[in-house]
């Protein structure tokens, strides 16, 4: 809640210092200029500072929410401002795989970092990539320089750069960036459909919680050696909760066969013992930890699983297109947890929920899923398909204590509409047979599912969740000739609506059977918010709509989905 009134007395604060006149002499609009180029260095200062905050807890571009905070990333783009006319952008800089279409013109010189650069359109200035590739296509035209450290530039026929083409290597070069990031980012599997908890920045682990307090500990991710260069992958983790006085780790084995053109087989086994949860689609590992610390809000809920699993999967990442299947034999063990850390930063009288209780015994099942993503980072916003699957069969006769069959489906759809608009839709559905164990239940509501509801307000062995966002670029504004071009630059409007429900039914009834399931069962809220550009935070506002009721407020750090 102080986070929510430190940004409305800030907003209210810049709006109060704005004006605005029909006709500004040019000694005002050089004041002006000095004004807006002190708010843009406030603005750089406070980036940098929430990302020096977020760095410890962050595993990577590809942490924390099914793309999440910051996978998708614009940085506030510096700014050159004259006295006699509206500011121009000097540059843009993006991190990770960005395409620009065939129908983007951009005034600025263009930076990507730790990702390729497709160029279809036109860029009036000078482009930077580092640690990746360039792609000039057929008809794409670079008005300046280009030059690519650590990576190639591929140039077709009808594609055009006008000035010098610039080639080299980290170690030559004046603009330096970790090449450690850049080799670690090539040996992922780009879309994080399951969120790691493993690891964080440069193999050191940091988390809290309200089961283990905090948690500190080392690790190194699963690496896919997508040009063969290697034949093994050895992963692991280890660490010590200060309140729970557990080890917790794990270790694994992978014997990859690389193909051409970005595929991999694998054969796999890996031991654990794991602080685990189920919660990890509803907040990433990042924002979690964050808000435990802080504000004394835990929103997972945690069990401990011990054991061994098996696995095989075929990963194919070519381009944009990223698939995985996999399956996985798995023999656990699961027990309860409890409490044992109720400190925070702030939160005043406020404490932890109990973490809820689990049904213990033995688990052998065998867990199946497939992913598929065709996101891609534009200059207008993510756009693609991310689809992720998966079934569990657990079964008596392998030696569990548990028999089910469990399947879930998550389907998002990333839409730019326009220049300034975009279009956000996630539908998940989980339905199941057999005996669902508490661990296994279907839980909706609160933050990550139906935000103008009680944290998970229904459960059982049914679910469907459809989440829908509009999202206005707040730079559409500059078309009103009067508008001060700073004020609300890198944020968006944000429109949004969830609807959802959770039940349960007969163990015996039909996967499709949603006992009568009717549009009048649904839970449903709306709101509206603001948010940085980046996604990496926003302020909303939510209302359900099946009673009348105060409103939510609620303050992210990541994108819901």
């Amino acid at each position: 809640m102080k986070n929510n009134l430190t940004l409305l007395l800030l907003s209210l604060l810049i709006l109060c210092t704005a004006t605005a006149s029909g006709q500004p002499s040019k000694k005002e609009k050089t004041k002006r200029a000095n004004h807006e180029a002190l708010l843009e260095n406030i603005g750089n200062a406070i980036d940098k500072a929430i990302a020096k905050i977020s760095r410890p807890f962050s595993s990577s571009e590809d942490d924390d929410g099914m793309f999440s905070p910051d996978s998708l990333y614009k940085k506030r783009s510096r700014r050159i401002y004259s006295t006699d006319s509206e500011p121009q952008e000097k540059s843009i800089t993006y991190e990770g795989n960005t395409t620009i279409a065939a129908n983007d013109t951009i005034h600025a010189n263009v930076v990507v970092k730790a990702g390729d650069l497709t160029l279809h359109g036109y860029v009036d200035g000078d482009v930077l990539v580092v640690g990746g590739n360039l792609y000039v296509k057929a008809g794409a035209v670079i008005a300046g320089n280009a030059k690519v450290i650590n990576g190639e530039v591929i140039k077709e026929d009808g594609g055009t750069i006008v000035g010098y083409v610039d080639k080299a290597s980290s170690s030559s070069a004046s603009y330096r960036e970790s090449e450690k990031k850049f080799t670690r980012s090539s040996t992922r599997l780009r879309p994080n459909w399951w969120l790691s908890d493993e690891t964080n920045l440069d193999n050191f682990i940091f988390r809290y919680n309200r089961v283990e307090g905090i948690f500190l500990g080392l690790g190194s991710e699963k690496r896919y050696y997508w040009d063969g260069r290697k034949d093994y992958s050895l992963y692991g983790s280890i660490g010590w909760g200060f309140k729970s006085h557990l080890w917790r780790g794990n270790l694994g084995l992978s014997r990859q066969f690389a193909f051409n053109d970005g595929q991999i087989l694998e054969f796999g086994v890996e031991g654990h013992s794991l602080t685990d949860t189920k919660d990890q689609w509803v907040i990433g590992l990042t924002e979690n930890t964050l808000s435990s610390f802080l504000i004394h809000e835990d929103y997972r809920d945690y069990f401990t699983r011990e054991g061994v699993g098996f696995n095989v999967a075929y990963s194919v990442q070519q381009d944009y297109f990223t698939s995985q299947l996999k399956v996985e034999y798995l023999m656990d063990k699961y027990s309860s947890l409890e409490n044992h850390a109720e400190w925070s930063i702030f939160g005043g009288d406020k404490v932890f929920r109990l973490n809820p209780a689990i049904e213990d015994g033995k688990m052998r099942s065998i867990f199946t899923s497939v992913g598929v993503s065709t996101v891609t980072k534009t200059i207008r916003g993510p756009e693609g398909w991310n689809v992720y699957a998966t079934a569990e069969f657990a079964d008596k006769s392998f030696g569990s204590d548990f028999g089910f069959n469990q399947y879930v489906a998550d389907v998002r759809r990333f839409q730019p509409l326009g220049r300034y608009d975009n279009l956000n839709v996630r539908f998940r559905v989980g339905t199941a047979d057999g005996r669902l164990p508490v661990q296994k239940m279907f839980e909706i509501g609160g933050l990550g599912s139906l935000p103008g509801f009680p944290f998970k307000y229904e459960a059982g062995n049914r679910t469907m969740l459809l989440n829908a966002e509009y999202i206005i670029d707040s730079d559409f504004l500059d078309e009103l000739d009067f508008w001060p071009g700073w004020l609300l630059s890198g944020t968006n409007f944000i429109i949004f609506s969830d609807a959802g429900v959770a039940r349960t039914v007969s163990n015996t009834a039909s996967l499709t059977d949603f006992d009568g399931l009717k549009l009048s069962d649904f839970r449903h809220d709306v709101g509206v918010g603001i948010g940085s550009r980046s996604g990496s935070f926003r302020l909303a506002v939510v209302w359900r709509t099946d009673q009348s009721e105060s409103p939510r407020f609620t303050f992210r750090i990541a994108r819901p989905f």
